[in-house]
């Protein structure tokens, strides 16, 4: 099989580093998608966009709910600084290539005190589908901080 550091992820893994960028997705040489924001949100846009097929990806850190993101874009290979055991099954069992700094038996919320929140989302379900649906989910329930009004 071809290295997974080979090519497209070689170069999405150094525009990662040398650009501080949170997240890059490269096909055929070429930067498709780009983005300094934290968060899993930028993964789903690029989802949305419709550019992850057949790319490489390199992002910060990996989940679960990326890696559901990245099965379900049908992503060929991902690149990552740190990276959660149950990430490494999800991508494992598609068949998507990856090569981590470093594996962590979870991620951290962003205080550090307990697991993330998207994360323990996911954790009901080992199919992308329904893994990166309720992510959606979650991310409109935060987003929402007006709170909705009763109708009688």
């Amino acid at each position: 099989g071809a290295n997974p550091m080979s090519g497209d992820l070689k170069i999405a893994a150094e525009l990662l580093e040398e650009e501080g960028q949170t997240l890059v997705v490269v096909k055929n040489g070429r930067l498709l998608f780009s983005s300094r924001l934290a968060g899993i949100q930028p993964l789903l846009d690029a989802l949305d966009n419709n550019v992850l097929p057949g790319s490489a990806v390199a992002d910060k850190i990996v989940g679960r709910a990326a890696a559901m993101i990245a099965v379900l874009g049908q992503v060929t290979a991902v690149h990552t600084t740190v990276m959660s055991q149950g990430a490494a099954d999800v991508l494992a069992e598609a068949g998507v290539l990856y090569c981590a700094g470093m594996t962590v038996p979870q991620i951290l919320n962003r205080e550090g005190t307990g697991p993330c929140p998207i994360e323990i989302t996911t954790e009901f379900t080992v199919v992308p589908e329904k893994g990166v649906k309720a992510v959606r989910k979650l991310l409109i329930d935060l987003h929402s901080t007006v709170p909705l009004k009763q109708v009688h």
